[in-house]
């Protein structure tokens, strides 16, 4: 009796071993059969349109001094690159450029000027 319970217990773990196994072999095989066909195309147009938007709203703001911000966009990243005077000159820029529907990222390539020759 004690060894007949033994060898059902070994027959049940192997049917449980061969069961995961074909389960991993099914998932396996799932995940075999993805395939990327497209890269996600720029789109130049809303690039254009979320670089201006982003350039009038760096001009709109009545506390941030534009003029030395160049505002590039691509695939949802805004780029700002220029200089600004400050640290917080520097943070509004970002802040304002986030706020901006369609931006996903700013990248900030600004540089502080401190004045002098």
């Amino acid at each position: 009796m004690l060894l007949s319970t033994a060898v059902l217990a070994v027959l049940a773990f192997a049917a449980i071993l061969a069961q995961a196994e074909k389960v991993t072999a099914a998932a396996n095989t799932r995940l075999d059969e993805i395939v990327v066909t497209a890269k996600r195309r720029s789109d130049p147009v809303a690039d254009e349109k979320m670089k201006e938007q982003v350039e009038e709203a760096l001009h709109s703001d009545a506390f941030f001094y534009d003029g030395h911000v160049t505002v590039t966009a691509k695939d949802g990243v805004a780029t700002l690159r220029g200089i600004v005077f400050d640290d917080w000159d520097l943070r509004r820029a970002m802040r304002i450029a986030r706020k901006i529907p369609g931006v996903r990222r700013v990248v900030n390539d600004l540089e502080i000027s401190q004045g002098g020759d």
